[in-house]
């Protein structure tokens, strides 16, 4: 210290004696930015699969409510981008209905199946044939129990 003092040097600044040694930052005014929704994923597209079948694939938050197994309106728009490529495939059409692993696993099946079976029935409306039509519900398969996946919670249309 005695040789800082010898020097002329002071910790911190050359502020004189009896002035704060510190000037504060000025105060910063944030502003909250402006956050707008994600829109529904594209889902003009399937991706096609090492076994030859293709997949779409939908979050379940965008075609339902939470708990609910009724088609909100939004996802009827973003199902009918896909129906062109379903109404022109010739062969079986999977529709798999999969859950988070919040809850309990029984509710989670019967959730997962009755969103499949929701998609299915809405097909049907847009004149795809039951017969090419195979529903499934996997419910928590491949979730973590009590963590709310939003990837888990989805609606598979398959082209097999």
């Amino acid at each position: 210290m005695a040789l800082a003092l010898a020097l002329g040097l002071t910790a911190g600044c050359s502020a004189s004696a009896g002035a704060s040694p510190f000037t504060p930052a000025p105060h910063a005014a944030r502003t909250a930015p402006d956050v707008a929704a994600d829109p529904l994923p594209p889902l003009s597209k399937f991706v096609t699969q090492p076994d030859g079948s293709q997949v779409s694939t939908v979050s379940a938050d965008y075609l339902f409510e939470s708990s609910s197994s009724t088609l909100l309106p939004a996802a009827v728009t973003a199902l009918a981008q896909i129906l062109p490529a379903i109404r022109e495939h010739p062969g079986p059409i999977s529709v798999i209905g999969y859950s988070d692993g919040i809850g309990r696993a029984e509710d989670n099946q019967k959730l997962s199946l009755d969103r499949a079976k929701a998609v299915e029935a809405w097909l049907a409306t847009q004149d795809i044939p039951s017969s090419v039509l195979d529903v499934e519900g996997r419910g928590e398969q491949g979730a973590q129990n009590d963590v709310a996946d939003a990837s888990r919670r989805r609606v598979e249309i398959v082209l097999r």
